[in-house]
């Protein structure tokens, strides 16, 4: 037993008792006349007595939690009415001694014992079931904080994964860009791509896949991964921002907008021979945070459905891993290219975490 349920059982105990004791000497309490010594004595044995008791109740309850379930039930009440007979025994023994100290009188034993007894049964009853149910009550609610906890693992795993499943696709491109550059004797741009991939790269490693970060860092991650592919598209790739100032400090998931941005990549600008523009805008709407990521590639709308859909079904998941129906996400073929468009709350950093 935890100290805390030690602490949970003793304030119980002592709770009941001292009501026990203030019903029985009720009367007396409104007469206001001076309790005996006997009396007193008589009321501290019995306090002392149900303290002990109680206890003995306490840990057969406990241990009962071992046992088939079909059988706690009446092994606690068998517990119960066991120790309630055996205070009531005490009981009267205590009863008998005062009665012949006040009134110089020896009742019989059993007559005390019969009148006396069903006050203990309800007393340890009420006991055992307020004991049991807080028990039960505790054992729900600690069952409840390992499954939140095994939720929140399985949610960061989910995150994490959702994450790193971007990663192979985008150093596979890379890494034929730079093979690319190498083969036609560019190797200064090789070079200069390479150094690009590690910073990326290094920077995709320390970023935490569970953790929200600004957009305006979401962005920059964007233009660092379009720097490299621009080494290997030249002028056939054409990149804008717009973002107003005051959306900069909003809060995204890290790495949100780059499968989006592959996507791009690979269904629009690698398969056309014109410049390609490709959009990344912010805007609020309504105190919700849009993020649109816009292509002119006419070659997206031969794109088949299918080939989008690794990279937009994990922008779909972490949306919903980060806020559930909130976060929303529009994906469909505009008149000369591919548009997305991502609706989540717009939160932005706080302003210690801004500081630091």
């Amino acid at each position: 037993m935890r100290p805390r349920d030690v602490w949970i059982a003793a304030g119980l105990t002592i709770f009941l008792w001292l009501v026990a004791l203030v019903l029985w000497s009720a009367q007396d309490i409104v007469s206001g006349g001076p309790f005996p010594t006997a009396y007193k004595i008589l009321l501290a044995q019995t306090l002392f007595c149900g303290l002990l008791l109680s206890a003995v109740l306490v840990g057969i309850i406990w241990l009962c939690r071992r046992a088939p379930r079909r059988l706690r039930v009446p092994l606690i009440m068998v517990a119960a009415l066991t120790i309630s007979i055996a205070h009531g025994g005490l009981d009267a023994f205590q009863v008998r001694d005062y009665a012949i100290a006040v009134a110089g009188k020896s009742p019989p034993v059993g007559e005390i014992f019969y009148r006396g007894l069903m006050p203990f049964v309800f007393i340890y009853g009420f006991y055992a079931t307020a004991w049991g149910l807080t028990l039960s009550d505790m054992a729900m609610r600690e069952t409840q904080r390992r499954l939140a906890e095994a939720n929140e693992a399985a949610h960061q795993a989910q995150l994490a994964a959702l994450r790193f499943q971007l990663n192979p696709h985008f150093l596979f491109n890379t890494l034929n860009a730079i093979s690319s550059l190498i083969v036609t004797q560019r190797n200064a741009e090789a070079e200069h791509v390479t150094m690009k991939l590690a910073d990326f790269l290094r920077l995709s490693l320390e970023t935490d896949p569970q953790e929200e970060i600004t957009l305006d860092e979401e962005l920059a991650n964007a233009q660092s991964y379009l720097d490299i592919e621009s080494a290997r598209f030249g002028e056939r790739l054409h990149v804008e921002f717009d973002c107003p100032a005051a959306l900069l400090d909003a809060m995204v998931p890290s790495f949100l907008l780059q499968p989006l941005v592959e996507n791009a990549i690979k269904y629009a600008v690698a398969p056309s021979r014109a410049r390609v523009k490709l959009a990344l805008q912010a805007r609020e709407t309504g105190g919700m945070l849009e993020l649109v990521v816009q292509d002119d590639g006419r070659h997206a709308l031969g794109a088949k459905p299918g080939g989008l859909g690794v990279g937009l079904a994990n922008v779909r998941k972490r949306l919903s891993a980060f806020y559930g129906e909130l976060g929303e996400i529009d994906a469909r073929a505009t008149e000369r290219g591919f548009r997305v468009r991502l609706t989540l709350p717009l939160r932005t950093v706080p302003v210690r975490k801004a500081a630091e």
